[in-house]
């Protein structure tokens, strides 16, 4: 089997208003969604791509295309700082009872387009490079913008699924976990440092 790395093109999300309701959250659903749990606060993202980069060559590829994107940055985003709220709460397959992962979705507060346009412009462009491989990573006509809260794969002991279905009849999809500022697009590792926060190879500020 070939080697390769996974590396993860991400936005963080955090605040301490998001971390006090997330912990609320998970207490609120207690035994539906036990023995898995919500994602740590230090790890929550959105997720812009991943890349499977075979050699150290390709992982310095990668860092050199992130800083050739740099300069579009300001002018996609109009000078204006990202402030958005993560609220909501959706599936990824159409089977509430058979769930692998919940999510939250990140809506800006001004109700643009930016950070959609700066995912969709950093896909391409990635994908132009020959860094990203465009049917592994995009299931419709722009990057699909999510939080992972919860993801059974994060437990091997667990259940494969959980039932989501008295979760999301409970109104928890209108749950809104709180307030950010989008602060910087990182090139990340899969694993995370002793303060349980994905190691950054690269980070380029949003604000």
């Amino acid at each position: 089997k070939q080697w390769y790395q996974r590396r993860v093109r991400a936005i963080p999300i955090g605040s301490s208003e998001i971390a006090n309701n997330l912990a609320k959250f998970q207490d609120l659903c207690g035994e539906k969604i036990r023995p898995h749990k919500v994602q740590f606060p230090s790890k929550l993202h959105l997720t812009l791509g991943v890349l499977k980069l075979f050699s150290e060559h390709e992982i310095k590829e990668a860092c050199e295309a992130l800083k050739e994107f740099a300069p579009r940055i300001p002018y996609i985003l109009c000078g204006k700082p990202l402030r958005g709220a993560l609220k909501n709460l959706e599936i990824m397959n159409d089977d509430p009872q058979s769930v692998n992962v919940l999510y939250g979705e990140l809506h800006l507060l001004d109700e643009s387009n930016r950070l959609q346009n700066l995912a969709d412009q950093c896909f391409e462009f990635f994908v132009e490079k020959g860094l990203m491989d465009y049917e592994q990573n995009r299931n419709s006509k722009s990057v699909k913008l999510h939080c992972t809260l919860i993801n059974t794969r994060w437990n091997s002991d667990g259940p494969r699924t959980i039932d989501a279905t008295e979760i999301l009849s409970e109104n928890f999809e209108l749950q809104v976990f709180g307030n950010c500022v989008l602060e910087k697009l990182e090139l990340n590792e899969m694993s995370v440092d002793r303060d349980k926060k994905y190691i950054s190879v690269l980070s380029l500020p949003l604000v």
